[in-house]
């Protein structure tokens, strides 16, 4: 098997795994306060201590969620709501995960003045035009450290600057689901308010994810308990997080690694399939991602295709893989419709070898010459 679709999830890890087992002898709930609870709350606060520690923020402005969809939502929803009566305006881009768009149609519907920076070829925010959208009654803004579909790295540290600057109660919250354990995520360094995590994609477990507020007031989304401080109430899924918590200890955060491979596979393809296109910067790339356009033929023939030989890939977001519309993200940075209905996206983890993105790289053009044959 060669897997390549690590965007989607990742492989859990043999220390992500171990610690999930140990949580079947400590099975307490964490809130009780028998001897079982509060062994169960210790492993909670070893992995919130780590995971804070890893992003450069207060463990106590970590909170456990069941995944990025939940943090991301709880951001969005939690400050645009607090945060109401100093200001209509929110602001995201137009290449978001589902996760945050889904969540600003929901607030437009609401009444909020919702607006998309616009980015460009390249996959990366317009710094211009993100800065002429922004106004002093701006109250959130949400903007992804690294892009799900393209890999492409936008220019956080800036548009947080420039959103600080321009709306003294703005909050900004970074979607670091894709570049967490791959790339630096230091809060401070990057100057954004909150962001959110996510354990499947750094080889821990589905179900589980997190959200730094950096002491942002959030509006809660969920009501029942005082679990985290009410912030996010529900008994805690020990197992996911400290699972979580041992993935994130073992993350090797060597990018030059992830883009050795993605520069190994695009130069590959590039000089054995005619009539590709790579979509996104080169220059700007967390390197864990290559989305490849050939022109000509549907991705997902090819994508069942390569399947038949047990490499696995995408043609885009997870979360948007039974819709028949085509790529957002592609659609808004001008790409043509015939190269994003050809787009398939290839992702890579410290476990993809060398020698996956040959074999991968050599059925990709065997695949691709067969179903060109077949479509003409």
């Amino acid at each position: 098997m060669i897997y390549l679709d690590n965007a989607a999830t990742t492989k859990p890890s043999g220390e992500a795994a171990a610690a999930m087992i140990k949580t079947v002898e400590c099975f307490g709930n964490p809130s009780s306060l028998h001897g079982l609870g509060l062994e169960a709350e210790k492993l909670i606060s070893s992995a919130r201590e780590r995971i804070a520690g890893m992003i450069g923020g207060d463990k106590k402005q970590l909170y456990f969620t069941s995944g990025g969809t939940e943090a991301n939502n709880m951001a969005v929803f939690g400050a645009a709501m607090a945060k109401k009566r100093a200001g209509n305006r929110v602001m995201t881009s137009q290449i978001e995960h589902p996760s945050v768009l889904e969540a600003f149609s929901r607030l437009e519907e609401l009444g909020f003045d919702v607006v998309y920076a616009p980015v460009g070829e390249d996959g990366r925010v317009d710094i211009d035009g993100f800065r002429a959208l922004l106004t002093p009654d701006t109250t959130l803004v949400s903007i992804m450290h690294v892009n799900n579909e393209t890999g492409v790295i936008q220019p956080v540290e800036e548009l947080a600057e420039l959103a600080h600057s321009a709306a003294k109660d703005c909050v900004f919250h970074c979607d670091c689901v894709q570049s967490f354990g791959k790339l630096p995520v230091n809060v401070r360094r990057m100057g954004v308010d909150m962001v959110t995590v996510s354990a499947h994609k750094i080889h821990g477990f589905k179900g589980c994810g997190a959200l730094y507020t950096g002491g942002a007031r959030l509006t809660p989304i969920i009501y029942g308990g005082e679990q985290q401080n009410g912030v996010r109430p529900g008994t805690e899924n020990i197992g996911g997080i400290a699972a979580f918590g041992a993935a994130a200890a073992n993350c090797s955060c060597k990018p030059d690694n992830m883009r050795r491979l993605r520069s190994l596979m695009s130069g590959l393809l590039t000089e054995s399939v005619p009539d590709i296109k790579i979509n996104g910067s080169d220059e700007h790339n967390s390197g864990s991602v290559l989305n490849v356009s050939f022109i000509g033929i549907k991705a997902e023939i090819l994508l069942h295709s390569l399947e038949r030989h047990k490499i696995y890939v995408s043609t885009g977001s997870a979360c948007s893989s039974h819709k028949p519309q085509p790529s957002h993200v592609l659609r808004a940075m001008g790409i043509a419709p015939k190269a994003v209905e050809g787009a398939v996206r290839f992702s890579f983890s410290e476990y993809t070898s060398e020698e996956d993105i040959r074999e991968a790289c050599e059925k990709i053009a065997s695949e691709v010459s067969i179903i060109r044959k077949y479509m003409r």
